[in-house]
């Protein structure tokens, strides 16, 4: 009895450690496999008109009052959900319309010089992997995705962008991840002049939903992702409809969609941070890194503009207006040089002089006389 007993005592206990292989202290199973095909692992959204008809598959982050800007350019907003069964319902808005780039597809490349041009690249959710290529869907360390970023870092630098880089962890991939990469997301702002931040994912979808040719070359689609939860939305928003615009004329079936969520996604950091989800976890690694050089160039000539990008990330395009006469794209960097909008500024100049003129107010009986009259005979309060 007391062998058996003992036994008893070693099998729970290795049942316990084996138990904590597989989890964190945050309740994390980092999923070391690849999943069933008929896992359910992503929100189908459907048409409210048209109940049969899909507007929308998404991997996460799926709320009622979310809008959606599908590949041609339908604005959506989210009006049901149903996270048991991760399906919705979407209502149409409108047919936004995009910028209009005065480009077209030319043969010959053209001369460009070259300019300082500095941008930053991180991962929230290092753990996103691909099945077909790495075995799993994620890994508790870097995952695929790690390889995308660094082809992404490697065909920016092509273009004469100098990249911030940083692989810093932010595991597990919870709630929390944001929070713990705005740290990292502000490191990179510290480094000075940085135009653009870039935070690399990869979405969970059907294949299908992403896979695509681009010029000949089968790679994957992008998704962009955008927050509405801070003072930079509009600003966001607008950087993100351009980069659809501009590839929407020099590259048609590249980028997949815009999708605007509740949350920050650390861009109240600045007024152009961008969510990439470079492809789906049933997607061949090696398309979502094929898919890094058009979105280099993409990235190239509309946030530095036709004067500053490199002739590579022009060599595909004309630039010629309607008339066929010679235009030129100015940058989005150019446009809007600050990362925060002249409201704001505006605002905290404001709070900043008022919290002055209080305190002052409280230790200086002349500053709050000076402040009283100044108040009463600006509107003009007589006494009775």
């Amino acid at each position: 009895m007391r062998k058996n007993r003992f036994a008893c005592v070693i099998l729970c206990l290795i049942a316990v450690l084996s138990a904590g292989m597989f989890f964190d202290r945050d309740g994390y199973e980092p999923k070391q496999r690849a999943m069933a095909q008929d896992e359910v692992n992503y929100y189908t959204i459907y048409d409210y008109d048209n109940p049969k008809d899909i507007v929308l598959t998404k991997g996460d982050g799926v709320d009622v009052g979310d809008e959606y800007l599908s590949s041609d350019n339908k604005l959506w907003r989210i009006v049901e959900v149903d996270n048991k069964t991760k399906t919705g319902k979407a209502e149409f808005l409108k047919v936004e319309q995009l910028p209009k780039f005065e480009v077209k597809k030319k043969s010959a490349s053209v001369a460009v010089a070259a300019s300082r041009k500095k941008v930053g690249v991180y991962h929230t959710h290092n753990d996103e992997s691909y099945i077909p290529s790495d075995g799993y869907d994620s890994v508790y360390g870097k995952g695929g995705v790690h390889d995308v970023g660094k082809a992404f870092v490697k065909n920016l630098e092509k273009r004469n962008i100098e990249v911030v880089y940083k692989e810093d962890l932010h595991l597990p991939h919870n709630s929390l991840a944001y929070t713990r990469s705005q740290t990292t997301a502000q490191a990179i702002l510290n480094t000075g002049n940085i135009s653009a931040l870039f935070d690399v994912h990869r979405d969970s979808t059907p294949r299908k939903e992403y896979a695509t040719e681009v010029d000949g070359v089968e790679m994957s689609k992008v998704r962009m992702v955008v927050g509405t939860g801070n003072q930079n939305y509009n600003e966001n928003k607008d950087f993100a409809y351009a980069i659809k615009a501009y590839a929407d004329e020099v590259y048609p079936n590249f980028i997949k969609d815009i999708y605007m969520g509740k949350g920050n996604y650390n861009q109240q950091l600045l007024s152009r941070g961008m969510l990439f989800e470079m492809g789906c976890e049933n997607i061949e690694k090696e398309l979502a890194i094929k898919s890094t050089e058009p979105l280099s160039k993409i990235v190239d000539v509309v946030l530095f503009g036709s004067e500053k990008a490199s002739k590579t990330s022009l060599a595909d395009v004309e630039l010629v207006d309607s008339e066929g006469k010679e235009s030129v794209i100015t940058g989005i960097a150019d446009k809007n040089s600050s990362s925060l909008s002249i409201l704001w500024v505006l605002l905290g100049a404001i709070g900043f002089y008022l919290l002055v003129l209080g305190i002052l107010c409280i230790f200086s009986k002349t500053v709050r006389y000076k402040t009283g009259r100044f108040f009463k005979e600006l509107f003009a309060i007589r006494r009775k």
